[in-house]
């Protein structure tokens, strides 16, 4: 064996052996204390139980010569501790709630008699953890029910946690880690699920991107883990929400829910009613239902739950659009928004508001470049037929002989896909830069379910496997309810999976091994492009717009994006129609 083999082995025992002292590992916990007998002499030797009171589990171990008891790995749950000794009565403490990664301590003061008398401790104090100095916020079961959540992120109960604050509102990320944790950086806490890691670095950004938030009904509790915690933990900037799902039991449970918000229930704003314009859908349905219960008893139990999401939110735009004559290519109403009259030769008094033949243009180097000399009368295209320019003859360039010939068929056909103006329309208060307005929904779907069993093989063998799915997607606003809308950006969305199995095996009082298999596998489609939702499906930029046929090819078809000065833009940024330009984003991540 050379010496880099040899060092790997050597590596890989010691981290082997060590996990054996480490008390308490991702999300599992440890159950501890003292065996005394009435004048506080240690009792060694003493026989100690644990007992998980919903799933029928147990523990046993013995105190040592100290006195002391320990158990490892244990899942957070309900238990009862009782302890035997030979010459004292049994004794036993039910309702011990041992909450995730926490480390709880028990003590019995033995009283002399028979074993075969017990004794219930029904009422003791709060059990304290004092074997780590982990500050932070324990978030479990009643808490999750009791609480109101209104956007139903179980996350957002990570508030309550002293040193937790909100960022702007205004931030580009709203993912279920982005709050500074005392003082740290915003979205960079680590979220475990089952011991497994949720997020991953988003790219280009820095920050811990969570691929996958469970259902609120999903988890049975969780920690914020603030300071202090243990070498285990890492792949975070200072803070971890440490979540553990919930299992079956001993008895069948389930619940079903939805919730629900609908705009028949809302009033339409302001702008809108000024308009004339009725309120547009709102709908937020969320619905599921969980169950869970034994496969075996006392032995091998399940649990399930799915979580639905349908929505549609409103948004306002306001834009410019060409009115009727505009988009066919009659721009005579140019001059007189430019405070101008036509002569009887169609030549209007304000130069702002006059179209220039382009192909008139003689240079000038007093005036610093081309100067047009032709112009449109009345800047009605459809009836002008430019010359064109000599110097362009045999060239494609050349624009053929009739009437219209400076209309780009292409332009002509983009221009019909703006909608009528409809504000003000006819009155003295119309604004040709601002003359439309609009509210479109945008939709959001999402499905997911978690699915998990446990199975205890033997006292010695403790078996858990998660499986989690996640599919669904956006459509964003489509201001113009056409495939050249300058708002949609396309469906966005992609499938998560993930994975969690851990295992425990006890080799002896001294020696335990816990192993713990995580996958996570998300696939981001952003901005996928307009022609990959289903209602464009199958169109392309050459059938549409009558663009070149290379366009379909190439695997992105896009329609060009026209910015037009001084007009209101529909578009994110200054986008007047057309597709938007960031269309493509597609993020493998595992």
């Amino acid at each position: 064996m050379n010496r880099q083999l040899r060092t790997v082995v050597l590596c890989s025992l010691v981290l082997l052996l060590s996990a054996a002292t480490v008390w308490a590992q991702l999300y599992s916990s440890t159950v501890s204390g003292l065996v005394t007998d009435p004048s506080g002499a240690v009792v060694p030797g003493a026989q100690v139980k644990l007992v998980d009171e919903q799933k029928g589990y147990s523990f046993a171990a013995t105190s040592d010569s100290t006195g002391r008891y320990l158990f490892r790995s244990i899942p957070p749950g309900s238990y009862k501790v009782s302890v035997q000794a030979q010459g004292f009565q049994a004794q036993e403490q039910p309702g011990v709630k041992v909450d995730i990664n926490q480390n709880v301590t028990v003590n019995f003061a033995l009283q002399v008699g028979v074993t075969a008398q017990a004794i219930e401790v029904s009422e003791a104090a709060q059990l304290l953890s004092t074997q780590d100095a982990v500050t932070g916020q324990l978030v479990d079961r009643k808490f999750i029910n009791d609480l109101p959540l209104v956007s139903r992120s179980v996350t957002d109960l990570a508030f309550l946690t002293p040193g937790i604050t909100e960022v702007d509102p205004n931030t580009m990320f709203s993912t279920a880690n982005n709050f500074i944790s005392n003082g740290t950086r915003n979205a960079t806490a680590d979220i475990l699920m089952d011991g497994v890691t949720m997020t991953n670095f988003e790219q280009n950004s820095g920050i811990m991107n969570p691929l996958y938030t469970p259902s609120v009904d999903a988890v049975d509790e969780f920690v914020v883990q603030q300071t202090n915690f243990s070498a285990e933990y890492g792949f975070t900037g200072a803070t971890i929400i440490n979540m553990v799902t919930r299992s079956g039991t001993n008895q069948f449970h389930g619940s079903a829910y939805e919730f629900l918000r609908n705009q028949v229930l809302d009033a339409n704003n302001y702008f809108n009613n000024a308009a004339g314009v009725a309120i547009p859908p709102l709908r937020h349905n969320n619905f599921g239902g969980t169950i869970g219960g034994p496969i075996k008893h006392d032995k091998t139990f399940f649990f399930f739950d799915y979580d639905g999401t349908r929505q549609a939110t409103l948004s306002t735009f306001n834009a410019g659009v060409p009115s009727g004559p505009e988009r066919t290519g009659n721009f005579g109403e140019l001059c007189g928004y430019a405070g101008g009259a036509f002569d009887s030769a169609g030549r209007c008094s304000a130069d702002g508001g006059q179209l220039w033949d382009p192909y008139t243009g003689v240079y000038d180097n007093n005036r610093g470049g081309p100067v047009r000399s032709g112009y449109i009368p009345f800047n009605d295209l459809t009836k002008y037929m430019s010359p064109g320019n000599p110097n362009l003859n045999g060239t494609p360039l050349q624009p053929p002989a009739q009437p219209g010939n400076l209309i780009d068929p292409t332009a002509l056909k983009l221009m019909q896909y703006f909608p009528m103006p409809n504000i003000a329309v006819g009155s003295s208060a119309y604004n040709q830069y601002t003359n439309w307005q609009g509210s479109p929904p945008s939709r959001n779907t999402n499905n997911q379910f978690d699915i998990k069993i446990d199975q205890r093989f033997s006292d010695k063998d403790l078996l858990s496997g998660r499986f989690s799915r996640a599919w669904g997607g956006s459509s964003p606003q489509n201001c113009f309810n056409n495939v050249a809308d300058p708002c949609d950006f396309g469906q966005t969305g992609g499938p998560t999976h993930s994975v969690a199995i851990n295992h425990t095996h006890t080799f002896s009082p001294t020696l335990m091994l816990n192993v713990t298999y995580g996958l996570l596998r998300a696939f981001g489609l952003g901005g996928s492009g307009i022609f990959n939702e289903p209602k464009y499906k199958g169109k392309s930029p050459s059938a549409t717009l009558g663009l070149p046929n290379y366009l379909d090819t190439s695997g992105f078809p896009q329609l060009p994006v026209i910015e037009l000065g001084s007009y209101t833009p529909a578009g994110f940024s200054s986008d007047n129609i057309g597709t938007q330009p960031w269309s493509y984003l597609r993020e493998g991540q595992q």
